[in-house]
């Protein structure tokens, strides 16, 4: 079988992704020297890919690399259509392995402030006028040296400094919104803007605005507190935080936005804490009434504010779960008599054939990659997850409960413990795992009841999952990867003519 070569997969993965992405049309934001790119999926607007050159980075999602794995994450491409689209129809050639470990390592630059300003005027009608920031608040940032006007394009800048008051990394942002920011060349990506108190609780915020917004909000002996922003939501600054602070910080309070993205954050965030030793009891979530806690205060300056954002995967989650809740609670239904037959003719195998059957209709519906298809798909999904909720049920009944209560009492477990943050795979991956776990269930069956379960579990779980995707942000996949290759099949079909 031919591969394409790791001369090959160089030459793919040099390609200016920027250059690349104007050319496909997609919106690119200059940010010093580097890009973002806007884009949209369930949950609104993003820019939190930043492109330089033929590299990239998902700040939103820990997640980078190079042009060819770029265009297998965002357009959901395979390999090798992805090294077509990028090599212009160049066949593969005998190789090993898929794989490579192209890099080009560049020096780190070295970590510089910018110089300040001869005066603070724009920074204090900015954070004052506009952002209502109280003026003491502001006044005490700017002695602490971690506040100050720059001077070459008079921009904001936010410093981060380590345990020792040294600063390690800033940021800067134009005073208007929606203007410029960026990070500085060579900051540390382990530090960011904060305040330490040297008390018992530690408040984290996506924003350095929104950190001052909340200290404004609630005044009352802030200085005795702890307080990081994140400069987005990378968790890097706040587990070097704790680190440093373990013996004194007892109690987290996650202040991210309430958005999609600060939803997310937060969950990941305290995943990450308690993997580090705090328990839940000591980990907290504080939502601002509005989007972020600068809303709020625009809010009480009588500016109307950003309304907050439920995140779609877990409101859609959530309608799935209730639509099960519904359709086992009306037992004279076909389908419930359906189920009900079935298993008393065959028990337990009924409804193992009855998912590896919905599984192989799923894989059908899968392969066709279009949007007409979608129904049938999430049906078959939802049909997986109802049998094996209702085959739980079956194990876990020993106290004689009611099977409907049964039934909710499970799905709604599967609800709560859903993270939206951990659930970002294309549909390839999800169906490859549910696979491995339909592949397990006649093996759990012959083990224990145990081991059914868990097997069931999440199978009921991974089947919600893709139905979620399905009525988020597949219909965008699909978009995107039809788009590129319907291109491709048009140049190929114009050289075809001549």
């Amino acid at each position: 079988m031919a591969y394409y070569t790791k001369e090959q997969i160089d030459k793919a993965n040099k390609v200016d992704l920027e250059e690349y992405l104007r050319f496909r049309g997609e919106r690119l934001k200059q940010t010093g020297s580097e890009s973002r790119l806007i884009y949209r999926d369930s949950t609104g607007e993003h820019d939190s890919i930043s492109v330089r050159g033929n590299r990239w980075y998902d700040h939103k999602n820990q997640n980078g690399g190079y042009t060819v794995k770029f265009l297998q994450e965002f357009y959901g491409l395979t390999f090798k259509e992805a090294m077509q689209e990028l090599l212009n129809g160049e066949i593969p050639e005998y190789r090993k392995d898929e794989t490579t470990n192209f890099e080009v390592k560049k020096p780190k630059a070295k970590f510089q402030l910018s110089e300040k300003a001869d005066n603070m005027k724009r920074l204090f009608a900015y954070l004052t006028k506009t952002r209502f920031l109280s003026t003491d608040v502001v006044k005490f940032f700017v002695e602490q040296k971690l506040l100050y006007q720059e001077k070459m394009h008079n921009n904001i800048a936010f410093v981060g400094t380590d345990k020792n008051g040294i600063p390690r990394y800033a940021s800067e942002k134009s005073a208007a919104d929606g203007g410029f920011k960026m990070t500085v060349r060579g900051s540390d990506a382990q530090y960011g803007f904060c305040w330490r108190g040297g008390g018992r609780n530690l408040f984290v915020f996506e924003a350095a605005v929104d950190l001052l917004s909340y200290i404004t909000l609630y005044p009352e002996e802030w200085q005795k507190e702890n307080y990081i922003a994140l400069d987005g939501v990378s968790p890097k600054p706040l587990l070097k935080f704790v680190e440093d602070h373990k013996e004194t910080i007892m109690d987290v309070y996650i202040c991210t936005d309430y958005d999609p993205a600060g939803i997310e954050a937060a969950e990941k965030l305290m995943d990450l804490l308690l993997a580090t030793g705090y328990s839940t009891e000591q980990l907290h979530r504080e939502y601002p009434f509005y989007k972020d806690w600068n809303e709020q205060l625009k809010a009480e300056n009588n500016v109307e504010p950003i309304l907050p954002q439920a995140h779609p995967k877990k409101v859609t989650y959530h309608k799935i779960v209730r639509r099960l809740g519904i359709i086992n609670a009306k037992t004279e239904e076909p389908y419930m008599k359906w189920k009900e037959n079935g298993f008393a003719k065959k028990r337990i195998i009924f409804y193992i054939e009855g998912i590896k059957k919905e599984f192989e209709q799923v894989q059908k519906e899968a392969e066709n990659k279009i949007e007409g298809t979608l129904k049938k798909l999430e049906a078959s999904l939802l049909r997986m997850a109802d049998l094996s909720v209702d085959l739980i049920c079956v194990i876990e009944n020993q106290q004689e409960l009611p099977k409907l209560t049964v039934y909710q009492n499970t799905v709604m477990e599967l609800e709560k413990a859903y993270k939206a943050y951990l659930d970002h795979s294309k549909m390839k991956a999800r169906l490859n795992t549910l696979q491995k776990e339909i592949g397990c269930l006649e093996k759990a069956l012959q083990k224990d009841s145990q081991s059914l379960f868990l097997c069931l579990k999440m199978i009921a779980d991974l089947s919600i999952k893709a139905a979620v995707y399905i009525k988020t942000d597949y219909p965008l996949e699909l978009e995107r990867r039809n788009s590129i290759l319907d291109a491709r099949k048009n140049e190929i079909e114009k050289l075809d003519m001549r």
